[in-house]
């Protein structure tokens, strides 16, 4: 199977609850933070199943529906890999790690109180060199 277009978002779907099933199969296909910016990929799903992603613009989000058929969908989900959740509470340490973790090029996932980056040891000691405080969890990245 090629897919060639995103065809929905999993949001968009009514998933609702009947005697204990949902009214959809969901399929995934599991992909890693910088797979989601490639227009092109071959990959296997969580069944088993065998695609090739070729997308005519734009890439891929977590949740995207790359597949529908009746009440069985296939959907894109991001895997956890480690990465580097720097605590920044004030200005001043947002100016210092975006600063750090920008002459790295590392891409981003900015919250209130945090950035996330993808884990890097050197950019770490560089972060913690600068009093900022990091911890190191696995989970899903999506810039």
């Amino acid at each position: 199977m090629i897919i060639h277009q995103v065809v929905g978002k999993l949001a968009e779907l009514n998933l609702g609850h009947h005697h204990g099933n949902t009214d959809f199969t969901i399929e995934r296909v599991i992909l890693s933070w910088d797979e989601l910016h490639k227009r092109i990929l071959r990959k296997t799903t969580d069944v088993g199943r065998e695609i090739g992603i070729q997308l005519e613009n734009g890439h891929l989000h977590p949740g995207d529906i790359l597949h529908r058929e009746g009440k069985h969908v296939i959907i894109v989900e991001v895997k956890a890999e480690a990465v580097l959740v720097v605590s920044v509470g004030t200005m001043r340490n947002m100016g210092l790690a975006a600063h750090a973790i920008g002459n790295m090029h590392a891409p981003v996932e900015i919250t209130a109180e945090t950035i996330i980056t993808p884990y890097n040891s050197v950019l770490a000691v560089q972060l913690q060199k600068l009093g900022l405080e990091t911890q190191v969890e696995n989970r899903p990245f999506a810039p």
